[in-house]
């Protein structure tokens, strides 16, 4: 004669103890996660599938394999453009971070900035391409960009860059309390150098020491300014090229 086993006391406590050591299994197990049922946002790889977001929609598909065809001379140039302008958006990221969070596409900054700098910062012919310094952008918005902004080497000072702009305020996205942020990056040196003091578009000048390791080197110099608040950015500037002696 068999005797029946009594249930597992159902209660709240046990319960929360139970959902609590299934979750943190889940965390160390799982790579995606769904917010809000199986059919919500999902982020990351599950297994052999892929959540993402795509222009604002949620995207669920399989992970792409592995092709057995050898690569066209169109994909092999449309790589080499790609992992050449990555890396260069790459070093850019903590301006690209606030340059580009407000994108039309509703993308990341960094899937923003590099939509748009492969389209207009790319030069030359697959596979010799090489980034056009002049049109690359580490911003887009809606704020006024600053007139006229040069950069120059200080006479007699070492390792100094001046740069210099002007006003126009017959535009309507102008505040004299924008901050003016540069950014300075030679390709000798996988470094960016940026601008420590607050400076106010206001002040029309701005006053800049480089490391010692950036003199006899091209120092491409790029300009943005963001609101006070640092919800609105403009378009940004390329300044110029100077190399410090």
């Amino acid at each position: 004669m068999f005797k029946r086993l009594p249930r597992y006391p159902e209660n709240a406590a046990c319960k929360r103890l139970t959902n609590q050591q299934i979750n943190s299994f889940l965390k160390l197990k799982t790579m995606g996660f769904l917010a809000g049922g199986p059919f919500f946002h999902l982020t990351g790889k599950v297994g052999n599938n892929v959540g993402r977001r795509v222009k604002n929609k949620n995207v669920f598909s399989m992970r792409p394999g592995k092709s057995s065809k050898r690569a066209t001379k169109e994909q092999v140039d449309h790589r080499t453009g790609f992992g050449l302008m990555m890396k260069h958006v790459s070093l850019f990221s903590e301006a690209i971070a606030l340059g580009f969070k407000n994108n039309k596409e509703d993308v990341a900054p960094g899937n923003a900035a590099l939509t748009y700098n492969l389209k207009h910062g790319l030069k030359g012919t697959g596979p010799n391409y090489s980034i056009n310094h002049e049109k690359f952008s580490i911003s887009r918005g809606r704020l006024a960009p600053v007139q006229k902004p040069k950069v120059e080497s200080v006479a007699g000072e070492t390792a100094t860059l001046d740069f210099s702009w002007t006003v126009n305020y017959s535009f309507i996205m102008v505040n004299d309390t924008d901050l003016v942020k540069v950014y300075i990056y030679t390709p000798e040196v996988d470094q960016i150098v940026i601008n420590s003091v607050i400076t106010l578009r206001s002040a029309l000048k701005l006053k800049m020491v480089v490391p010692f390791d950036f003199i006899g080197l091209p120092l491409h110099c790029y300009m943005m300014l963001v609101t006070a608040d640092g919800k609105t950015v403009s378009n940004s500037q390329y300044c110029g090229s100077v190399t410090l002696t």
